[in-house]
């Protein structure tokens, strides 16, 4: 089927017309919000801070210990950070509230007809053309079985480099169009060459075919999405004009692998309850994951160009983690950034065994880590700056704790090779004994299991009150 031809770039409508039922509203107190958020945050962290100063300079802090103390600052605030989102989320979800109006949470299913163009493009990149026609069509299929398939086009948008993928692409594709309606609005476009990776790859969608849709929902290769999921983010789009981005919670589907299920049943357990959270403190100012999002378009095209950042890596050279950019230059530029944790119909697929995963995440942590070299861009929102700080120790809190044990077992190696000086002067009438504050000790390690296991707890009281039928 042929492809839309232009490089216009149309002024996407601004004004949009707002469906009978707004899906978010306005949320109130941000700043007391995130000012509550980050006073608890900072009172955990500095108290488990206090008590392991206590603990180290008991007998004299020395270089090693102080050392271990930084490291202990950083990774504790990160986990106390982690436990106040938790918190939050979860007495949203318990009493039924909507993170955002903090009103009683009802499901969206509103039939107002949708008004403006959407796109709903999937990027691929040297996958499993089966598992690609499957979840694309399974999600076209269902957006037209909501009565509201008028308003969208869906594009397959290959960057594949391997000529036999590509082939199988194409038959798969024309296949494909046998099987769907005559008129069905599906298409198909191959790069020749695969410049900036993801980002050219949206980045020459958006020049070429951008001014006939006022919105692009982004899937992945591994992306599902059902019908009212994407019609309800079209519509919240809608009903809210200064939304630039409304990101849902995808929910990974299909695993095997007693990995894979183990994931799978922990993201469903407790990220609508961490997402929930988030959405709390962030308000309209929340994150963006690459995919299973909605975009306002003109938006993205006016004020999500990236730079190829000057310099070597990790701070230099392409953008990797794009989708953090992206969120964070659509608020600067005055565009809402909205997270819908309740929304259900948003999947994706992880890794299904522990060396995928980890290959995944090698992927994701310099992009990551490259944030830490944006903090210093101007006019970035305040939130937006916690997002790369957050996002960076995600995978660095890892590596500090690692640091942290080693020092440790350093300094408990170094005093057990040398004999306790119990007597330091000349003259002294009672020794010197070494100070071992076992209360505190307990006192730390009993905050520190409460931070970790505090929200596991909490996701499933939560799941024991609402969702027992949904876990079995």
């Amino acid at each position: 089927m042929p492809m839309p031809s232009t490089k216009t770039q149309t002024q996407t409508q601004k004004n949009m017309h707002a469906s009978p039922q707004n899906l978010t509203q306005t949320p109130k107190g941000q700043s007391f919000r995130f000012g509550l958020y980050a006073t608890l945050s900072l009172i955990t962290a500095g108290f488990g801070v206090y008590l392991m100063f206590q603990i180290l300079s008991a007998n004299d802090l020395k270089p090693t210990e102080a050392v271990i103390l930084v490291f202990f600052a950083v990774s504790f605030g990160w986990i106390s950070m982690a436990f106040w989102s938790a918190f939050f989320g979860f007495i949203l979800q318990l009493f039924k509230r909507d993170p955002l109006s903090l009103k009683r949470y009802y499901t969206p299913n509103s039939q107002a007809p949708l008004t403006s163009r959407v796109a709903v493009i999937m990027p691929v990149y040297n996958e499993d053309t089966t598992r690609v026609i499957a979840g694309f069509e399974a999600t076209f299929q269902s957006v037209m079985a909501t009565g509201q398939g008028d308003v969208f086009d869906f594009y397959i948008l290959s960057d594949t480099t391997v000529a036999s993928i590509a082939e199988t692409e194409r038959n798969a594709f024309a296949v494909l169009l046998q099987r769907l309606a005559p008129a069905a609005r599906v298409y198909y476009r191959r790069r020749a060459k695969n410049t900036a990776r993801k980002v050219g790859n949206i980045r020459e969608f958006c020049e070429s075919f951008g001014g006939h849709y006022s919105a692009m929902v982004v899937l992945d290769a591994d992306s599902v999405m059902s019908g009212h999921c994407i019609v309800t983010l079209a519509q919240t789009l809608e009903a809210n004009p200064h939304a630039g981005l409304i990101q849902t919670v995808p929910i990974p589907v299909r695993q095997t692998t007693f990995f894979g299920r183990f994931v799978q049943y922990a993201a469903a357990l407790y990220s609508p309850m961490l997402a929930t959270g988030i959405t709390y403190w962030q308000t309209d100012t929340c994150n963006y994951w690459g995919h299973n999002a909605i975009i306002r378009l003109q938006a993205f095209i006016d004020h999500c160009g990236l730079p190829t950042l000057e310099g070597k890596a990790p701070f230099g050279g392409d953008i990797l983690s794009h989708d953090f950019v992206e969120a964070a230059l659509l608020r600067r530029a005055g565009w809402d950034v909205l997270l819908l944790p309740q929304l259900q119909g948003s999947y994706e697929e992880v890794p299904c065994n522990m060396i995928d995963f980890a290959k995944r995440d090698r992927r994701w942590v310099q992009g990551n880590i490259q944030h830490l070299g944006l903090l210093g861009t101007a006019q970035l929102h305040r939130v937006s700056r916690v997002h790369f700080i957050s996002g960076a120790l995600a995978y660095i809190s890892s590596l500090v704790w690692l640091v942290m044990l080693a020092l440790s077992t350093l300094d408990a190696v170094i005093r057990a090779l040398h004999a306790n000086v119990y007597f330091t002067t000349q003259y002294q009438l009672f020794p010197d004994w070494p100070i071992a504050k076992t209360g505190l000790i307990t006192a730390v390690i009993s905050l520190t299991l409460v931070l970790l296991l505090g929200p596991k707890v909490m996701g499933l009281i939560v799941a024991l009150c609402h969702k027992r039928r949904a876990f079995g």
